[in-house]
């Protein structure tokens, strides 16, 4: 078996988060496109003796660099719709209500590939974790790998608090959608 060793490029590399209002009030709240920053990870190529290729890989997310690119408007994102305070006011929801931790904390992500489907396990600070099966588009380029997809995830099942707005007037959908575009190189 020949296993080639990969570690993550930041640079390249986007994780993007989208969170959904919903509730009574929920025109006046805004669907949110977050974007996660300075990922590290590795992963690992296992070619077997019958030329099939499994693989894995870890990747970190530091809340800390977890931040909101703006409101999102179907697939547009509206960059400058919101105040420097109210996108501060999310990050402090979302690290208070829904990964009840400080900023020094990180989502560990887990990845195992065989015949194309990758079964990740997000596993927040709190230490519940989920597990979910996609279809990502792998691709290789100089040398390396580029990985592209989805994933919806539940809030409540990563222990999440309910995030509301004031006198529950609208609240965040359970379901968000984490967008990833990972690249990784010869380590």
């Amino acid at each position: 078996m020949l296993v080639s060793e990969l570690v993550l490029d930041s640079k390249k590399s986007r994780v993007r988060i989208r969170t959904f209002a919903e509730g009574l009030l929920a025109r006046l709240a805004h669907d949110l496109e977050l974007v996660c920053s300075d990922l590290s990870g590795r992963a690992s190529v296992n070619e077997r003796a019958d030329g099939a290729q499994t693989g894995s890989a870890t990747i970190d997310v530091p809340i800390a660099k977890i931040a909101v690119l703006g409101i999102l408007h179907g697939e547009h994102v509206d960059e400058q719709g919101m105040s420097a305070s109210d996108r501060s006011d999310c990050l402090d929801k979302m690290r208070k209500d829904v990964f009840h931790a400080g900023p020094g904390a990180a989502v560990h992500v887990t990845v195992v590939v065989e015949a194309g489907a990758a079964r990740v396990r997000i596993e927040p600070p709190n230490g519940r974790a989920v597990e979910r099966t996609v279809r990502p588009e792998i691709t290789e380029s100089g040398g390396g790998l580029r990985a592209k997809g989805s994933i919806d995830l539940s809030l409540a099942a990563i222990g999440s608090s309910t995030v509301k707005g004031p006198m529950n007037a609208f609240r965040v959908k359970d379901k968000v959608e984490i967008l990833f575009d990972v690249t990784f190189y010869p380590a």
